[in-house]
């Protein structure tokens, strides 16, 4: 069953809450998801919501957009959040005044409950001049620490990039 833009966006304010993103402003994590598309399929019995086509996610200071969003609930409750996209984009301010956190990857996927961030597949995040590339990487916003790679895996390479203070 596909559903209005409009209803789309009253559904998930009303009925899902909140929830907290990496990289957040302080707030980000206190105000409603919104999401858009062009198009949505909510199964309540196995809940899983899916959104497809132009999709914007928007929480906050943090906007991500996609071509596909799948949303996994219980009890009406955002467990899980999978992003896909070529690619899927994503942009947060993390502090007031700060420039803003961007990256994009094929899929992300978000966990409300632990406020973890993996972006997978061709995965970049960047703020300023500075950013790490890898095939995975994690942010974890409770313990701000994040994690670029995989040690089983010597042919995926970590590319981090630091710009000395003061460069331009």
């Amino acid at each position: 069953m596909f559903i209005s833009k409009w209803f789309l966006s009253l559904f998930l304010l009303a009925n899902i809450g909140f929830s907290s993103v990496a990289f957040a402003l302080k707030g980000d994590n206190k105000e409603p998801i919104s999401i858009e598309s062009n198009a949505g399929f909510y199964d309540e019995k196995n809940g899983v919501s899916t959104y497809t086509g132009e999709v914007v996610i928007v929480q906050g200071s943090m906007r991500i957009e996609a071509d596909k969003v799948v949303v996994s609930l219980n009890d009406r409750q955002i467990e899980k959040i999978v992003a896909t996209g070529k690619p899927v984009k994503y942009k947060q301010q993390p502090s007031e005044g700060a420039e803003y956190m961007h990256g994009h990857a094929l899929t992300a996927e978000y966990y409300p409950e632990t406020e973890i961030l993996i972006m997978l597949q061709e995965a970049i995040v960047w703020q300023g001049k500075n950013s790490t590339k890898s095939e995975r990487i994690e942010y974890n916003r409770i313990s701000e620490v994040l994690r670029a790679g995989d040690n089983n895996s010597a042919k995926k390479r970590v590319k981090i990039v630091f710009q000395p203070k003061g460069s331009k």
